[in-house]
């Protein structure tokens, strides 16, 4: 295929956009589910054939990460891909600064763009991978040719719809500029919405062939905002490829006595850290004194927000509420495992005082 490569004076003089074309057989359509909603986005299969890279915040909203993706490759269509017929990765690893950031300094801060990628995960190949530049950084800097492959929700940022058509940049040999960390700019370059974890590819005259550098994660008009591959998310891909995951218990002990009668929730916590990716597995258990648990609405809420019920008020006269290494992983499955875990409690009666002494979380989640 004949491409035209722009000049370094014709670059500055002119914004590059994407056009409908079919450039590359590895970059395909993912979807996601996040907070009960879906998004469209863009990832690549890459390093491994069970890998997948794409960027973080197509996955994160409000400290709740995807429960649900399929990834369709080399999807290119006016209609969006039937549901199921994509490849349903087995997981995904992020960094936890991402989300910490995203929620400290907000989504679209240079300090979450720093950390925005992500790599999903399988046991059977995905497709053909692309190759990857060690340091991406570097390559995205030089004057050699580059390339931006996905699929736009809208074109060119004119409201022009861009359909499920697959659609990349003319090779352009603008250099990148250091933002913060692996977060990097081009001037003069536009994507669209929905290019969202699409490649950066660049061109290997050595190999005579592009190799990844970087993930798209941001963009105006005439900008394109890149994470540049580097020793931390090979790190991460290697973990991924190896699936490790651990558990971790966190305690608190901490014992207080509940109001009678309360008008809002007494709170117990813990503070879980560590780990990369979502839960995998979770176990919980939880001890109040009381005679009478008919009194007490408890339940655990996770980092996200979501809710599990443990008691609710009810004519029920038997006391204490108990609750010993029960298996909660249907509620907590895909939601973040970092944060803060709360055990909300309310006595709803007069007389009867209950007394919280203990409670525990024994989180399992993939892991630096």
């Amino acid at each position: 295929m004949f491409l035209t490569i722009l000049s370094a004076r014709q670059a500055s003089a002119q914004v590059i956009f994407p056009k409908t074309v079919q450039a590359d057989q590895s970059t395909g359509y993912l979807e996601s589910y996040v907070a009960r909603d879906w998004y469209r986005g863009s990832g690549v299969i890459a390093r491994d054939s069970r890998l997948i890279f794409s960027c973080g915040h197509l996955f994160y909203d409000n400290g709740v990460w995807a429960t649900d993706y399929e990834f369709h490759r080399n999807y290119s269509n006016y209609n969006p891909p039937e549901p199921g017929d994509g490849a349903t990765p087995r997981g995904f690893r992020y960094f936890s600064n991402y989300s910490n950031n995203a929620s400290s300094y907000g989504g679209d801060s240079s300090r979450a763009f720093a950390y925005d990628f992500t790599v999903f995960y399988g046991p059977e190949s995905f497709g053909p991978a692309v190759e990857c530049w060690a340091d991406g950084g570097p390559a995205l800097r030089s004057s050699r040719d580059k390339r931006i492959v996905g699929y736009p929700a809208t074109v060119e940022y004119t409201g022009e719809a861009g359909y499920s058509y697959q659609y990349a940049t003319d090779w352009f040999p603008n250099r990148a500029y250091q933002i913060r960390d692996a977060y990097h700019g081009f001037d003069d370059v536009s994507t669209g919405e929905g290019t969202s974890g699409g490649p950066v590819f660049v061109w290997d005259f050595t190999s005579g062939n592009y190799s990844l550098g970087g993930i798209l994660v941001s963009g105006s008009y005439d900008t394109a905002g890149v994470y540049a591959l580097n020793s931390s998310s090979n790190t991460l891909a290697s973990a991924a490829l190896g699936v490790d995951s651990i558990t971790r218990t966190f305690r608190n002990s901490k014992a207080l006595k509940l109001p009678d009668a309360a008008r809002s929730t007494s709170t117990r916590k813990i503070t879980a850290t560590g780990f990369t990716g979502t839960v995998t597995g979770l176990k919980f258990s939880l001890s109040i004194a009381t005679p009478r648990r008919g009194d007490l609405n408890v339940y655990l809420k996770s980092p996200g927000g979501r809710i599990r019920w443990i008691n609710k008020a009810s004519s029920k006269t038997a006391d204490n509420v108990t609750v010993e290494q029960a298996d909660y992983i249907s509620t907590f499955r895909g939601y973040a495992a970092n944060g803060d875990w709360q055990v909300k409690m309310r006595d709803t009666r007069a007389r009867n005082r209950a007394t919280f002494k203990n409670f525990s979380v024994a989180m399992t989640a993939p892991a630096e």
